[in-house]
């Protein structure tokens, strides 16, 4: 296992952003230098739920290889928190991505009960509804139908679009999203070659998370992929010192112990740290956009 500490190039200040914001005008609306913008519509297995899915395409002709993707959950959050300049640098890069970011099929920056859903595995072996850990009635488990979503329909539709290199393929989510991240690498390790958790929430069903990455240290002989952990370490003001990473304070911090010694029992993983100095929670998510696509722009490693 690789440990490597990297520090983001940008951090925004400010308060937590506002879950409830809607989508006004982003980067897709620019003109912009190096890429554009499509927006698709897919529907879910069963037809009962649809996402809207914006595209970001490199201009330049595609290498050999295909173009390196990064498919990144909470896309309108994603979309909003986007700027130009960081497109600008990707497309004069060698190797841009392709940019897939993911969102429910409305104008929500994020929308809390449809991520709830779709971001959290299931608890219990029952076929019955499951309801969010963290007690606020939301429906839960819907995990590995929105990971077959992505991997089933999604990228396909993406890859009769663009010439995808298979070499190069990242999952990236923030909060819950991270969450989902991890129990992507421990359910399917293979679908991704990247995969990326931005604040993850550890804290969740009391650490289950890392319950399935201990048992998938035992189930998979071999985990050949990237694991990068981008974790806040917020100040507290009244202490002067740095506090956690993530939210739900000492659940998170339980369950990160736990992850660190769990982490040395996947082989073949290898784990980027990066952490994100000064910041919150909620300001994760966009201060580990740029830091993720830079990295996946000029490693051109399989």
């Amino acid at each position: 296992m690789l440990l490597l500490v990297m520090l983001p190039t940008a951090a925004p200040a400010g308060a937590q952003p506002d879950p409830g914001v809607r989508v006004g005008r982003t980067v897709a609306d620019a003109r912009l230098h190096g890429y554009r913008f499509e927006r698709l519509s897919i529907a879910s297995a069963d037809g009962q739920r649809r996402y809207r899915v914006h595209l970001a395409v490199p201009t330049a002709t595609a290498p050999a290889r295909g173009f390196p993707v990064a498919c990144m959950l909470d896309g309108n959050a994603v979309l909003m928190a986007l700027e130009a300049p960081l497109l600008e640098q990707l497309a004069a890069s060698a190797r841009p991505p392709v940019l897939v970011l993911i969102a429910h099929d409305n104008d929500l920056r994020i929308d809390g009960p449809a991520r709830t859903l779709d971001y959290t595995p299931r608890r219990g072996d029952g076929a019955g509804e499951e309801f969010d850990a963290s007690g606020n009635g939301r429906r839960s488990g819907g995990a590995d139908a929105f990971l077959a979503l992505i991997v089933e329909r999604i990228l396909p539709a993406v890859r009769q679009r663009v010439a995808i290199d298979e070499g190069r393929r990242m999952l990236w989510g923030h909060s819950y999203g991270g969450l989902f991240a991890l129990h992507a690498i421990t359910t399917r390790p293979d679908a991704f070659t990247d995969y990326v958790a931005v604040d993850p929430s550890l804290w969740w069903g009391e650490g289950f998370i890392v319950g399935e990455m201990e048992r998938a240290a035992q189930r998979h002989p071999a985990m050949p992929a990237r694991l990068w952990l981008m974790q806040g370490m917020p100040v507290d003001s009244r202490r002067g010192g740095k506090v956690g990473p993530g939210g739900r304070g000492a659940g998170n911090a339980e369950a990160g112990r736990r992850l660190d010694a769990a982490l040395p029992d996947m082989r073949g993983l290898e784990v980027r740290r990066v952490p994100l100095p000064g910041l919150e929670h909620g300001q994760t998510l966009a201060a580990a956009i740029a830091p993720a696509l830079q990295a996946l722009a000029a490693d051109a490693s399989p």
